[in-house]
């Protein structure tokens, strides 16, 4: 009954369970890019290359966990840029007011794209259409927000040229597929390098810290594109597996419960007889005396030797010339030791299952325990039709 419990309330579990799991990811994928960070900049940086890599871990937190998880990866990631990487480093003091304000921009694109995710994660519509024209809509309305905000917002433009990018591109990616995240990518690129990236108006890349930062913008781009554009995807596959599952589990329930319940109103005693290994097994009734007789599983020849003297040779003459003439059905009476020394009146009535060659395999059926009297007047029955 545990194990059936059990099964069951994995059935009906819901998301709660996994919330621990969704933070560990958080966490582990927040100290992962702290290290990485510190192995790229070991003593430290004021410049905005070390949030490349922890917007890709509040990004891959967000969308494999949600809101929740996408937050903690937020507050997480601030506190390792001030701590680990902002001068002075190992502190969580900031000396700079213009770090202070890049760090201000991460901490509200992080909210924002943990909010993105939880949306897009949380849409009653698993899998979006991606078919025709219309999947590249996105496309112009996404990065031209990304790139108006920062218009409109020079300071921030000028301390973080890439935010708000990783939104568009998840937009585009979530809503159109592969290819509109990826062209997203390159577009956003192209825009950032042009408007905000010195010398201005120009696509010349001559700082070598530049091309560094456009080159981890495209690569943390692209990998954002496979990942949106797999979201959906693996969304769709994962519901259709939890169906299979949640019926899978269903079926076997409920195939328990019809085994219990046909044990509960039998008060016969159900067994199988195999041919090829001459075992028999039995499934006992809880309302059939001749049950506590019974063992689940006893050798075929076990089983004769617990037949009254008197009745052996005529059980063992009628099932062999039923198995061998051919037949498919028969009945037959016996007295059988039971475990007080007393014997018991026993009727079995079995099939014989045979093969597609009309070789026999196996033979089921079931016994029942009666009054004496009656098995005396079968058996004189038998003897008279035999």
């Amino acid at each position: 009954m545990k194990i059936l419990k059990a099964l069951r309330n994995s059935v009906i579990q819901d998301e709660t369970g996994f919330r621990g799991r969704d933070f560990g990811v958080a966490a582990g994928l927040v100290a992962i890019a702290t290290i990485v960070n510190l192995v790229a900049w070991p003593t430290g940086s004021d410049q905005d290359g070390h949030y490349f890599a922890l917007m890709a871990a509040v990004l891959m937190s967000a969308l494999y966990g949600g809101l929740a998880p996408g937050l903690l990866a937020t507050a997480a990631a601030s506190f390792s840029s001030a701590f680990f990487v902002l001068s002075p480093q190992f502190s969580v003091r900031v000396a700079d007011p213009s770090a202070i304000g890049r760090l201000v921009v991460f901490l509200a694109e992080g909210v924002l794209l943990s909010l993105a995710a939880h949306f897009v994660r949380s849409h009653d519509k698993i899998e979006v259409p991606r078919v025709g024209s219309h999947r590249y809509l996105a496309i112009p309305v996404a990065v031209g927000a990304a790139t108006v905000v920062k218009l409109l917002l020079p300071g921030v433009a000028a301390e973080l040229p890439f935010a708000f990018n990783y939104a568009a591109i998840c937009v585009c990616a979530w809503t159109g597929g592969l290819l509109p995240g990826i062209l997203a990518t390159f577009l956003l690129a192209g825009l950032t390098r042009y408007l905000f990236l010195a010398p201005l108006l120009s696509l010349s890349v001559a700082s070598r810290a530049d091309r560094i930062r456009l080159g981890l913008f495209v690569a943390e781009g692209l990998l954002l594109a496979l990942l949106g554009d797999s979201h959906a995807k693996l969304k769709l596959v994962a519901a259709r597996a939890s169906i299979r599952a949640r019926a899978y589990m269903a079926g076997a329930l409920s195939l328990e419960q019809d085994t219990a319940a046909i044990r509960a109103i039998s008060r016969d005693t159900i067994w199988e007889w195999g041919l090829d290994t001459g075992e028999i097994i039995r499934t006992p009734s809880w309302q059939d005396g001749l049950s506590s007789a019974l063992p689940v599983r006893e050798e075929f020849t076990t089983w004769l030797d617990r037949i009254h003297p008197d009745d052996r040779l005529e059980t063992v003459t009628r099932l062999q010339e039923a198995i061998k003439g051919g037949r498919q059905e028969l009945q037959y009476t016996y007295r059988l030791l039971g475990p007080r020394g007393s014997f018991l009146s026993v009727s079995d009535h079995a099939f014989i299952i045979r093969g597609a060659d009309w070789k026999p395999l196996r033979v089921i059926g079931r016994s029942a325990e009666f009054p004496c009297g009656l098995q005396e007047q079968s058996s004189g029955r038998a003897r008279k039709q035999s």
